[in-house]
């Protein structure tokens, strides 16, 4: 049996947005798209004109992807929505005015002869440009899809190189991967590495405090406790072992380092809905295996809280290296250093 939970909304009708449930107890779609289109033959007001993409559980789909392995991957259950929920105008349709409005920026540089044949190479980026949630604290960003195409335009237009890597080189500070459920069509991490190789821009590094070689004899015991964990799978598998795993939505998705230094309010903006999120999970805590993290989300807790007027009320980030202390029975001298104090523990 295939649960499906649909996006459904009618900007002309609707006040707001809605889900509405399909169940198949039979079915046999090679693509998405030819299971959308049987919604779409059964009920004739869902409309998906022109979409190629969608997101399917907070992940970009190709609506030509295999069925059978979103499945694979997903289970059972589904939940399918627009590449952006508030642009949606029918269904899975939605404005892309804002995306296409990015296009002048190359234009200007481009040229008039160039930008028109350059266009629908430029236009078929669309999922890139929803894939970065920089868009809800800087509209004029460029967003994923501008960086790849611009890398694409510095590569092919040699004499336009200078000044395409001018207009983005700040652009590229901003770059989020893109969650991709299956597979990327637009090889979006080589693009990008090959863009910030050409803007001089050091590749963003974060250290390892761990890797859970070398485990402590437990002598506390942390069963009754929910930990969140910050993009590191290693701990994730740890802490499953031990204690009660807090899934997140935003839980892996890796920040851009170098970004805090030179647009502190949109980096703290980003790092602030993560770490909200762990906090909404019910989580008692926030596990981080690097210092980075660590820094982010701890030195910088009083900012997010005054940033987003919320309290992370008896809320509080540890580190593996803590963690591991506080299972041997030691309590880990840093503690007191912490912005969020640790009250449980």
């Amino acid at each position: 049996m295939l649960e499906i939970e649909l996006f459904r909304f009618d900007r002309k009708i609707d006040l707001a947005s809605y889900f509405k449930p399909y169940i198949y107890e039979n079915y046999s779609f090679n693509t998405l798209r030819d299971l959308l289109l049987d919604i779409q033959a059964n009920d004739p007001y869902f409309k998906f004109d022109g979409v190629k993409f969608v997101k399917i559980n907070g992940c970009i789909v190709n609506l030509d992807e295999s069925l059978e392995k979103i499945i694979e991957k997903c289970g059972n259950f589904i939940t399918i929505y627009p590449l952006i929920e508030k642009r949606a105008t029918k269904d899975l349709t939605i404005n892309n005015d804002d995306f296409v409005k990015a296009y002048d920026k190359f234009s200007e540089i481009l040229g008039e002869e160039i930008a028109e044949a350059e266009k629908d190479y430029y236009l078929s980026l669309e999922p890139l440009f929803y894939s970065n949630r920089v868009l809800k604290f800087k509209e004029c960003f460029i967003g994923n899809s501008g960086l790849v195409f611009a890398n694409a335009m510095a590569k092919k237009y040699f004499e336009k190189k200078d000044e395409i890597l001018n207009l983005v080189k700040n652009e590229a500070l901003y770059y989020i991967k893109p969650k991709f459920l299956l597979n990327d069509p637009f090889e979006t991490e080589n693009a990008i590495d090959e863009l910030q190789s050409l803007l001089g821009i050091k590749p963003n590094f974060k250290d390892t405090l761990t890797d859970f070689s070398v485990l402590p004899e437990p002598k506390k015991d942390f069963s009754n406790f929910n930990i969140a964990v910050y993009a590191d799978d290693k701990t994730k598998q740890f802490v499953s072992h031990i204690a009660s795993l807090r899934n997140f939505t935003l839980e892996n998705e890796f920040l851009p380092t170098n970004l805090l230094s030179y647009d502190e309010e949109t980096m703290l903006n980003l790092a602030g809905e993560i770490l909200f999120d762990a906090f909404d999970s019910g989580a008692d805590f926030l596990l981080v295996n690097s210092s980075q993290d660590f820094n982010l989300f701890d030195t910088n807790a009083k900012k997010i809280e005054s940033l987003f007027n919320r309290k992370l009320y008896d809320f509080y980030i540890l580190t593996t290296t803590e963690l591991l202390e506080l299972l041997a029975g030691d309590v880990p001298k840093s503690l007191e250093n912490h912005n969020l104090k640790v009250k449980l523990i």
